[in-house]
């Protein structure tokens, strides 16, 4: 019997009509995918979009000072910072500064290109670099002077402390969570007299050999891993449609196959083999499965080029906070659950023949 063969033979009633109770399960297949891939392109959008902006401000890893002394790491791979409480202009508002000791190298790797700079001017000592919010609130622009000082560095008995002027050399926008309130600066404005606070940052982990490392700001990276936890779970409830519409196909199997159970066992006796009957179904529903969610990734991806080529469906995806992502095949992640669910459909619609009892001529369990 060939693959054609068979899929009339299971298409069809035993009258010869199309089997229209497989068009319910089908549709329930083909929604239960389309959520997930969707929900994967929406998810994934999210992600790349908060990445990208956590990415462009921090270093992704950071090492402490006394892991570094004890390590025959190069220190020319790695951009040794510092944070602290910074008062600006004298006035009640305080910020967060950052030091590092290769500021341009940061500069150029990070902020860049979300910053307003004077490309003809290289950064200079006494040179920050300040967010929007803090632009705005004290009317400055590039060129601007500001000073600074450090509360943490006041002389208790004198109540003295040192009050610094500085140069605004760039105003960077990254509209996501305080980073526009923020200040950068060269490490040696910071006047750190204990090496141990110094961190160590950069991004390739290859640099430590993976040896002991600590992701930079763990509340922008908790936001990532939150976004991934609900992803899953999102994956979750689009199985249970997927489990459910199995469920029906399954049922739907059973009838069918107790219809055409004497077929079946004409086919055995004339010596078509049940178990290779068994194995060209399973792979037949693994074709016809694997259509279904390519379907539906298709879909998906059509779906956002004409909202970005044509602004159709605009009232879907301009209602969502950041553009879902194409969804492709080569992804990790794309192929495990194109193969999980093509598997669990294949699976499930292939399993009522295998328990039909070939003396009673009926699927019994």
């Amino acid at each position: 019997m060939s693959f054609k063969q068979l899929f009339t033979f299971f298409v069809k009633d035993s009258h010869g009509k199309p089997k229209l109770s497989l068009i319910p399960s089908i549709f329930g297949l083909l929604i239960g995918s389309y959520s997930i891939f969707m929900i994967m392109s929406i998810m994934d959008g999210i992600e790349i979009n908060f990445s990208n902006k956590i990415n462009s401000y921090h270093y992704k890893y950071f090492v402490n000072h006394d892991i570094i002394k004890n390590k025959s790491f190069d220190y020319s791979n790695f951009n040794s910072g510092h944070e602290k409480i910074a008062c600006i202009n004298e006035s009640n508002i305080y910020t967060h500064i950052l030091g590092f000791d290769k500021l341009d190298v940061y500069f150029k790797q990070k902020l860049s290109k979300y910053s307003s700079f004077n490309n003809e001017s290289l950064i200079q000592n006494n040179h920050v670099i300040i967010g929007r919010d803090i632009a705005s609130k004290f009317d400055l622009e590039i060129g601007d002077s500001l000073s600074i000082f450090y509360p943490s560095d006041i002389n208790i008995a004198s109540s003295f402390t040192t009050i610094k002027p500085y140069v605004v050399y760039a105003i960077f926008n990254i509209p996501f969570l305080d980073y526009n309130s923020n200040i950068f600066t060269q490490l040696n404005n910071l006047d750190i007299d204990d090496s141990y606070n110094i961190k160590y940052y950069y991004d390739n982990l290859d640099f430590s050999k993976n040896i002991e490392y600590n992701k930079n700001n763990v509340y922008s990276n908790l936001i990532i891993d939150g976004l991934n936890l609900e992803k899953k779970v999102y994956y979750f409830f689009a199985f249970f449609a997927i489990i459910l519409s199995c469920f029906i196909f399954f049922s739907t199997m059973v009838i069918l196959i107790n219809d055409k159970s004497k077929q079946f066992i004409t086919l055995n006796v004339l010596g078509m083999n049940i178990n290779k009957i068994i194995l060209k179904l399973f792979i037949l529903n693994y074709i016809m499965s694997s259509l279904i969610v390519l379907s539906t990734i298709l879909f998906v991806n059509g779906s956002l080029f004409l909202y970005h080529q044509y602004n159709i469906l605009s009232f879907i995806y301009s209602s969502l906070p950041f553009l879902p992502n194409y969804i492709s095949l080569i992804n990790f992640e794309v192929s495990i659950l194109f193969f999980i669910i093509t598997v669990i459909i294949s699976f499930f619609s292939t399993l009522p023949i295998y328990y039909l009892d070939r003396k009673e001529s009926h699927v019994r369990f």
